[in-house]
């Protein structure tokens, strides 16, 4: 049960700082926290502990909760460091063959982009499009990868949020980016994947920064 309480409370507040609910730079009480949650301390300071842990908050037990604010310069760097991961990734799938569960599953993700896009669902689509980054990093399954791609999602939710408010065709632009990375992987054009890849965050990065 305390376990249960613990994962429900992290997902909770994960969700919350990822659709922007608080702002950063903003201090919280764990009593604020607590009314919010409907939950006990316990697994809720279990809860910040982790997300401490993975750069979201800035957690002092007992003097309060900050939510840290990314800099636009982080927010750069940590878009480099995506290039650099996942057009690895993209290369290296398109050298296997992807099971019919696995080509079932992304084109559900791809389905499920495209009708948030059409509602123009911002925050929707933009969690179906870090959920195909996500997609591809498992299907690869080097753990430390996973694990640094889920982190850098969590920190750049608010940002990928952002960016697709900035340019109403960065959706489309999006999607489409997506479908070409996966048909270049089916056909094992490892240079095409990692290309369309590189160039899709690159857009991204570039729609940050202006």
């Amino acid at each position: 049960m305390a376990a249960t309480l613990k994962e429900k409370a992290y997902l909770q507040l994960k969700q919350l700082i990822r659709e922007g609910k608080f702002q950063s730079g903003e201090t919280l009480t764990e009593r604020h926290l607590v009314e919010l949650l409907q939950m006990s301390r316990t697994p809720i300071r279990a809860a910040l502990e982790r997300l401490d842990a993975e750069g979201l908050v800035q957690y002092t037990p007992n003097k309060g909760i900050q939510l840290l604010e990314i800099s636009l310069q982080r927010a750069v760097d940590l878009y480099d460091f995506r290039m650099a991961i996942e057009t690895h990734i993209v290369r290296k799938l398109s050298a296997c063959i992807l099971t019919g569960e696995q080509i079932e599953r992304v084109q559900a993700n791809l389905d499920e982009q495209k009708f948030h896009m059409r509602k123009f669902d911002y925050e929707a689509f933009t969690r179906a499009d870090l959920e195909f980054h996500l997609l591809l990093a498992r299907f690869h399954e080097n753990l430390e990868m996973i694990h640094a791609i889920d982190r850098l999602q969590n920190q750049l939710f608010r940002i990928a949020l952002n960016v697709m408010r900035k340019d109403r065709n960065r959706m489309q632009v999006s999607y489409e980016d997506h479908v070409s990375v996966f048909e270049h992987i089916r056909n094992g054009n490892a240079a095409g994947a990692g290309e369309t890849m590189m160039r899709h965050l690159e857009f991204g990065k570039q729609i940050l920064v202006m």
